[in-house]
This record gives C-alpha cells, sequence and structure tokens, in this order.
C-alpha cells in the first residue's frame, strides 16, 4: 500500500466508524465461530498497524506479519511485539504452531491470491482456521481502490471458490456492510459523473471519505449494528466479503 496508509490508518483506526465497527463484527463473530481457538496461536497477515492485533492478545497468542517497516513500527507503539516483517510466503512457522490465519482486506492487494490461500492452508495445523474479509463486487472498483492499490474484488462465490479449491471447508460466509449498501452506491456513481474521484490536495481524504463527527456515529452505529444479524444468519448483498473456513 501507499505510505500515506499507513499513516492514515494508524491515526484513525481506533475511532473511524468503518474500522471500529468491522473489527467488533469480526472480533465477535470469531468467538462465535471459532470457540476452540482461545488461548491459540493466530497469525495476522498483512497486520498494517495492529489495530485488529490489539483487540486480540488478551485472548489470543498474536504474531504480526506485514511486508512494511512502517506498519511494523505502528504495531511497536500499540505494544505489541511478536512482529515479523516479510511475505506469507517468507514466513517460517517452524517454532509456532498457527491455529488461525486471518486475512482482514489483505487477499485483494496480491498478485496471486490463490497461492498466498495455499500457502495459509500449508503453514495451518489440522483444524485451524482462515479467517478474512475482502471487498465486494468489481462493479464497484472506484479509486479509492487504486489508492489502496487493490488487485481485485470479489463476489462471496468466486472468493468461497477460492479457499474450497485451495482444500478448506467453509464454516461461515457472508456480505456485511450491507445497511450503507445503497448510500455507498449512489455515492461512487456521483463521484464517477461529477469526476470528484480524484486526486485532491488532501492525501488523507483520498484514503479515508472525511465525515462530520455526528455522521461518524451514525454511521458506527448502522454497520455496528449487523453483528446481531450475523451472529444468526447471512447478508444477501454488502460492500464487505466476511468468511471463515476450516482446515480439515
Amino acid at each position: 500500500m501507499q505510505e500515506i496508509v499507513y499513516h492514515t490508518q494508524f491515526v484513525q483506526e481506533d475511532t473511524y466508524w468503518w474500522f471500529v465497527a468491522r473489527n467488533k463484527i469480526v472480533k465477535e463473530l470469531i468467538k462465535l465461530y471459532c470457540s476452540d481457538l482461545k488461548g491459540k496461536t493466530v497469525l495476522d497477515v498483512g497486520c498494517g498497524t495492529g489495530g485488529f492485533s490489539k483487540l486480540l492478545i488478551d485472548d489470543y497468542n498474536v504474531l504480526c506479519l506485514d511486508t512494511s517497516e512502517i506498519a511494523l513500527n505502528y504495531c511497536r507503539q500499540r505494544n505489541l511485539n511478536n512482529l515479523f516483517l516479510g511475505t506469507l510466503d517468507e514466513f517460517n512457522p517452524t517454532n509456532s504452531k498457527i491455529s488461525a490465519t486471518l486475512f482482514l482486506d489483505v487477499i485483494e492487494h496480491i498478485d496471486d491470491d490463490k497461492a498466498v490461500i495455499k500457502r495459509a492452508y500449508q503453514i495451518l495445523e489440522k483444524g485451524g482456521y482462515l479467517i478474512a474479509t475482502v471487498p465486494a463486487y468489481q462493479w464497484l472498483w472506484s479509486n479509492h481502490d487504486v489508492i489502496h492499490m487493490h488487485k481485485r474484488r470479489y463476489t462471496k462465490k468466486t472468493f468461497n471458490n477460492l479457499l474450497q479449491d485451495a482444500g478448506f471447508n467453509l464454516i461461515f460466509s457472508s456480505y456485511f456492510n450491507s445497511f450503507l449498501f445503497f448510500p455507498a452506491i449512489i455515492k461512487r456513481f456521483y463521484d464517477n459523473i461529477m469526476k470528484t474521484d480524484k486526486t485532491s490536495n488532501n492525501p488523507e481524504a483520498e484514503v479515508i471519505d472525511p465525515v462530520s463527527p455526528f455522521i461518524n456515529k451514525l454511521f458506527l452505529k448502522i454497520f455496528s449494528f449487523e453483528r446481531n444479524i450475523l451472529s444468526r444468519m447471512t447478508l444477501p448483498f454488502g460492500l464487505s466479503i466476511f468468511t471463515i473456513a476450516k482446515k480439515i
């Protein structure tokens, strides 16, 4: 990712509605669907500035892996210590039994998504989990994807096929960030029509859409509410996809 993404993420990750709600939903669904994971080793692949890893350290042994030294320096500021610089291929799990691999909005950045999923399967212990979020629908492609250096977006079917082809069994899979789906579509089309989705004089605004404190609080409540639904059922559409798969 571009360097500005890490700086912005570190500043915004604990307060911006999207990060806070996504992390809250993912953490709760991990507890629900991976109850046997508590106390075991979790590898956070593409950990970024460590916001989600920080939420896990009380319940799991968290290893943080990223290709950016900038990202790992931010992880250190969060008092995260088990840090590894490099790709998943370069990570040596010899001294660690990996019970879960996390890919939170990571796989869409990787040129060969099939290869990284197969590698995750290889390093996981039997019964281990792959837990991932990815952006949904290629037709929603925008300058946001370009800034974040995405390679692609997915449908639930195409993403889950990748996991199953690598040997994983699906435990749970759903679209999420669904309640804000239609407003987001309107904004994307408006940006395209009005040509507002361009490089601006404020690089941080290109990384994260700035919102007022009121809108931030409102969006946080709307997105966070989905955790009450996803604990009972799946959602048929959304801006992102959340999947838990298991190595049998």
